[in-house]
């Protein structure tokens, strides 16, 4: 890692698949080096001494593979593996374009986050209700298989790269809010740093995901509208929200010192403060 100075630790566990956080953060020489060492200073320290505070480590890969281990290591907590984020559906996935990043406790894995870089050549409604978005490789998009798009930005997105985020999950036996707000900070800061991007993306379902969307997610902005089938599951189609965030705004907004503290909300302020609630009219 340029610029930045931390104490190295050189564990690297789960069949070398992960290597230590900070020795793979070498951000964009595009990135301000002022910016940088804030983040170095400032940003990351107070991030990975509140994982350190409950024994985790962050820990970074870039491998699908590294990801369906994370998935059949978390004893159902990851419910499923986002299709862009599953080697069977994503064959051609490089290392220049998989990140996951996992907290390890003494070699055993307690929770990740992945994302893909993606081109989007279409709109992102019309690549993910063609299924050429989840599945890259033909007949591996079914008859079954549907996605229905209506959030409005997903029709304004095209033609340029997106970050696509999923597969997150945290162990029973971690504490919630603090540790996954420290991991999606970590992985936010290395996804601004080391990729070129206009748009990063993610689908959520449950009432708590909707809730902490902005504080703990890092989401600027919230959309209805999204329907998809699960493969392998049932041909019924299930509801989410996608969140996105602009790579301007996040670059505002998270190189910046009140990034490491953990009651600073990384995206728009959390729905609690509107009294938020999906069946209003």
């Amino acid at each position: 890692m340029k610029n930045i100075h931390l104490v190295r630790n050189d564990d690297d566990s789960f069949d070398g698949s992960l290597a230590n956080y900070i020795d793979d953060f070498d951000p964009l020489e595009s990135i301000p080096i002022e910016r940088v060492q804030m983040a170095g200073m400032h940003v990351i320290p107070p991030l990975i001494a509140a994982l350190e505070a409950q024994r985790l480590r962050p820990m970074i890969g870039h491998k699908l593979a590294t990801v369906a281990k994370l998935h059949r290591a978390s004893s159902g907590r990851m419910r499923r593996l986002t299709q862009t984020n599953d080697y069977r559906y994503h064959p051609n996935a490089s290392p220049a374009d998989t990140v996951v990043i996992a907290l390890m406790r003494d070699g055993e894995p307690k929770g990740c986050i992945a994302s893909r870089l993606l081109w989007c050549e279409d709109t992102l409604a019309e690549e993910m209700e063609s299924g050429r978005f989840w599945a890259t490789q033909p007949g591996l998009w079914g008859k079954s298989d549907r996605c229905v798009v209506t959030a409005v930005i997903a029709r304004t997105i095209r033609a340029c790269h997106i970050v696509f985020t999923g597969s997150v999950w945290l162990a029973q036996d971690v504490t919630g809010g603090s540790t996954l707000s420290a991991m999606m900070r970590l992985h936010h800061l290395w996804v601004i740093c080391h990729w070129r991007w206009t748009w990063l993306v993610g689908m959520i379902e449950g009432t708590l995901a909707r809730r902490h969307a902005f504080d703990v997610y890092g989401g600027m902005a919230l959309d209805l509208g999204l329907w998809r089938t699960r493969p392998g599951e049932d041909e019924e189609l299930h509801e989410y929200e996608l969140t996105s965030c602009e790579r301007s705004a996040s670059m505002e907004r998270w190189l910046r010192p009140e990034m490491g503290d953990l009651a600073f909300p990384i995206g728009r302020p959390s729905l609690n403060h509107f009294g938020f609630d999906r069946r209003a009219g």
